[in-house]
């Protein structure tokens, strides 16, 4: 892909090129603005790798989708389209597509397939490749100017941004520092490199601490592992051959969330009751889960934030039944403990002394590790986002909170609401950005539809 010091003008910038905007990139490109020119599509991204971004950057094979093949087409249209890829890859180990259906394959393996898909596209027209950050957008005539962070600049029609998932912070005590020996769960090669034999303690139990144990595991580690969370709970496995269950969700429309969730136990009761599993229960949401967000009330969307969020996220978002064995042999063996408890603070070693308040007690427990991981997860709130882009594009006007001050508030179609709540000419974005407005907005059955949606309306935009 060419990339250049000084930029034409473009119709559209990519802000982002992990898989939202590689999703992006291929449904603007090859097709035909209102002139019949091919459109002038530039990707921003600082990673060297395309259609990769934080979850499919992994080099590591124990790395695994939480979603089976069979619903990882990155198109619509396309249903089968990762299952083909898939079969002709030395992972499939020459299976045949039906029996790959179930399988959850390695992520690294899907960052593949992403990248081969957008060069594919790409190759009749490619667009502008940046391997820099852009750190501010400013409103110009005709469109936007986008300050990157190398002192070019590049100016754009319409802008789309793709940022992906920001990482979490550690939850410190306010102005605390983390000392030596904090390693961050989304940098892969330094949790692979933690040795064998030290004590880890990982803060965050969630699809990161996941990943995090698999590769303890896969690198034969020997000393303890301790997980804290507030709640003290993980992912749930998927069940083999889980099927929706019947009904829809019609029922659930009217009720809060208390009521919701007493309906949904019911629901997963008569699945086991009726020989199936408890997941059918889970499946019957899953192609509805933005309008059942959408359906409450603000009240009981914060009802839900402040009580539910935790107990839906272990059972909506589900670990391989290959991942969930190793986390239960590893604490059937005394490896591996899960505790409930806040991150009280953190003192500087060798060792690191870690304070755990317990959960539901005054209790502050210490202990005593080599290594402490960041596991948190994402960053889901405007305010105190680490990417730079954010707050210049709230300084600016161009952006603001979604609701709850989760991610930034858009239309329906993803187009930025500026300051004011008016939408912003020229801006969209998708993602884990709309998490406020949408609450799901980071699998792929959703970034594909949202990718292709977004792409029609900037596409509208500049052949205007």
């Amino acid at each position: 892909m060419p990339s250049s010091s000084t930029s034409a003008r473009l119709d559209v910038a990519i802000v982002g090129a992990g898989a939202c905007g590689a999703l992006v990139a291929w449904h603007l490109l090859g097709r035909d603005a209102a002139d019949d020119g091919a459109l002038r599509v530039a990707l921003v991204e600082p990673r060297a790798a395309l259609a990769q971004g934080v979850a499919y950057s992994t080099p590591r094979a124990e790395h695994i989708l939480n979603v089976n093949a069979a619903r990882m087409s990155a198109f619509d249209t396309r249903p089968d389209d990762f299952l083909q890829y898939l079969a002709a890859q030395p992972e499939a180990g020459g299976q045949e597509i039906d029996a790959l259906a179930g399988v959850f394959a390695p992520r690294r393996v899907y960052g593949r397939y992403l990248a081969q898909r957008l060069a594919t596209r790409a190759a009749a027209a490619a667009p502008e490749r940046r391997t820099d950050a852009a750190v501010d957008i400013r409103p110009e005539a005709g469109g936007y100017a986008l300050s990157l962070a190398s002192g070019a600049a590049l100016h754009a029609r319409a802008v789309v941004l793709a940022l992906g998932n920001l990482p979490a912070a550690l939850p410190l005590p306010p102005g605390a520092v983390a000392p030596a020996g904090v390693v961050e769960a989304w940098d892969h090669a330094a949790v692979a490199a933690i040795d064998p034999g030290d004590e880890v303690c990982i803060v965050g139990a969630g699809l990161s601490m996941v990943d995090v144990v698999l590769t303890l595991h896969a690198n034969g580690h020997r000393g303890r592992i301790t997980a804290v969370s507030r709640h003290g709970l993980m992912p749930l496995a998927h069940a083999p051959g889980t099927l929706p269950q019947a009904g829809g969700i019609d029922a659930l429309l009217p009720l809060g969330v208390h009521a919701r969730m007493r309906m949904l136990r019911r629901w997963a009761a008569e699945a086991v009751a009726a020989g199936r599993p408890w997941q059918d229960a889970m499946e019957r949401l899953r192609p509805q889960v933005q309008a059942l967000w959408t359906s409450l009330p603000a009240d009981e969307q914060r009802r839900f934030l402040r009580h539910a969020v935790r107990y839906w996220d272990i059972h909506r978002h589900r670990i391989a039944p290959e991942a969930a064995a190793v986390l239960a042999e590893l604490q059937a063996a005394g490896r591996f403990t899960l505790r409930a408890g806040h991150l009280h603070a953190v003192e500087a070693g060798p060792p690191l002394q870690v304070r755990v308040r317990a959960r539901g007690t005054g209790r502050v427990d210490t202990l005593a590790v080599d290594r402490l991981v960041n596991a948190t997860g994402m960053h889901k709130a405007l305010r105190g986002a680490p990417d730079p882009l954010l707050p210049a594009l709230q300084a600016r006007g161009l952006v603001r909170a979604g609701p709850h001050g989760l991610g930034v508030d858009t239309t329906v179609d993803g187009q930025l609401r500026g300051a004011d709540g008016v939408p912003v000419p020229g801006l969209w974005t998708l993602g884990a950005l709309r998490i406020g407005s949408l609450w799901e907005s980071i699998a792929m059955p959703e970034l594909r539809g949202q990718a292709a949606r977004v792409a029609a309306c900037a596409r509208a935009y500049v052949a205007r």
